[in-house]
């Protein structure tokens, strides 16, 4: 028998899906808006299914990444079956492949694949590629499916908002010192990794569950609303207590693009929000500094060492010197780290401290590096556009999922400017992924508040 996920209960995850489903608050047939036609009941719990691996996958980041990609795995094979058997869902991930964004997106990995040819490996970059290309293509049919399915959307933020809020506080008291929770999360009886190093990559995920979870308990009110603002201190704590300053960074612009967005929207209670994320900006550089100060200053750092360490600006430093190398198709995508000289040590740091480990540690560093130019600003026009949508549609509609998606791509990409791998599996799909969460709802929202009918799926953006 199959072991569920952290639990580690001898069951069938299907079947305990099941089970859970059948509970008359879960069943989606209920409350079924009027105008819409209701999907055939072998659909409806599919489509629950599908909603509540969805909601558990990011948070099941605590327990490692076998866990959450299980998730996400039966998710899509399960989307898989409804896209087939649906001709609506279909009718809506064809919409979403053929939107602006979509072709947009489509010319970036034109562009990457032409870079690919004067890659260090040719083979190991087309296969990045590919990979990151097929991760976008799954999060669009799970997003597809789930369009317009307010009951779905009801299974999938419940589910998001108890696993994110149980899974969190249990990584907050393995933090803290309460034995045998780490273990439990990674199955193992004797762990050898400290808590602190242990969950510091589900400390950045907990960052960008924040806007995702808050959302959620806007959309399901009463009590779930109070559930999704209690999330955020237990995200917080849970960044400082594994000392990830990038997910604190990325914390704080996340900060400074929601107030710039509400003020431009909303024009309300100016005073109050720019004196709140001011205070938790310096209150934030404070704290960095308190725990930093002591860093041994090393000869051609060209930050200051609390705020950025010196072996990690040492790898930026090698990193922008191998762009100027090929400024135009760079080196390869995914080939930093295996260009002649990579892993020799930094003078100064010890032999264990290479030029790139494994990777730049800054997506910017990254894609300029390894794509060059013509890799890189396509991306970052890209970027630039989908947030100037966002906060357009935001002051026109007042939209609250248009709000969360503009804070998840602040979060996600500023702290990706101090952290992991951009091509790192697990990290590319909690953002695709929670990126089509919130997409798939945007015009629910709309919908339920602002029009007597649907919207077409050809009004999606």
């Amino acid at each position: 028998m199959a072991r569920l996920g952290f639990i580690g209960l001898d069951a069938h995850p299907i079947n305990v899906i099941y089970a859970v489903l059948f509970y008359k608050k879960y069943i989606l047939l209920k409350h079924r808006p009027m105008n819409t036609p209701a999907p055939p009941l072998r659909f409806s719990y599919i489509l629950g299914f599908i909603a509540f691996m969805l909601g558990i996958a990011m948070p099941l980041r605590a327990s490692g990444v076998a866990p959450q990609q299980a998730a996400l795995g039966l998710a899509l094979v399960a989307s898989i079956f409804v896209l087939v058997r649906s001709i609506q869902s279909r009718a809506w991930f064809k919409d979403a492949l053929c939107s602006t964004q979509a072709k947009i997106i489509a010319a970036i990995f034109l562009v990457w694949s032409i870079t690919a040819f004067f890659s260090f490996d040719v083979t190991g970059s087309f296969k990045m590629i590919a990979r990151s290309g097929g991760f976008i293509l799954a999060a669009t049919a799970m997003g597809s499916v789930l369009y317009n399915r307010q009951d779905a959307h009801k299974v999938l933020f419940k589910a998001l908002i108890i696993s994110a809020i149980v899974l969190t506080f249990a990584a907050v008291l393995s933090l803290n010192g309460v034995p045998m929770i780490l273990s439990a999360f990674k199955g193992k009886i004797i762990m050898g990794a400290r808590p602190i190093f242990a969950l510091k990559a589900f400390a950045a995920v907990a960052l960008c569950l924040i806007p995702v979870v808050t959302f959620a308990g806007y959309k399901l009110g009463r009590c779930w609303w109070w559930a999704g603002f209690i999330y955020t201190p237990l995200a917080l704590i849970t960044i400082v207590s594994t000392h990830n300053r990038a997910a604190l960074a990325g914390f704080m612009i996340m900060a400074l693009t929601t107030t710039i967005a509400f003020v431009v929207a909303k024009r309300r209670h100016i005073r109050l929000l720019i004196g709140t994320t001011g205070t938790i900006v310096m209150a934030g550089i404070a704290w960095v500094y308190s725990i930093e100060k002591e860093t041994v200053h090393l000869k051609g750092s060209y930050l200051p060492e609390w705020l950025v360490d010196p072996h990690r600006q040492n790898i930026w430093k090698y990193a922008y010197e191998r762009f100027l190398d090929h400024p135009w198709v760079g080196n390869g995508i995914d080939q930093l780290n295996r260009l002649p000289g990579a892993k020799l040590p930094v003078p100064g740091l010890g032999q264990s401290a290479a030029w790139v480990p494994s990777h730049p540690h800054n997506w910017a560093m990254e894609i300029l590096s390894e794509a060059g130019l013509i890799g890189f600003l396509p991306i970052l026009f890209t970027l630039g556009f989908v947030a100037w949508q966002l906060l357009k549609r935001y002051r026109a509609t007042h939209n609250e999922a248009d709000l969360a998606r503009l804070a998840l791509m602040a979060a996600f990409w500023s702290s990706a400017l101090f952290n992991f791998s951009i091509w790192a599996a697990w990290w590319q799909l909690t953002f695709f992924v929670l990126f089509a969460i919130m997409s798939c709802s945007r015009e629910q929202q709309i919908y339920s508040s602002n029009t007597s009918n649907p919207p077409s799926p050809t009004t999606r953006s």
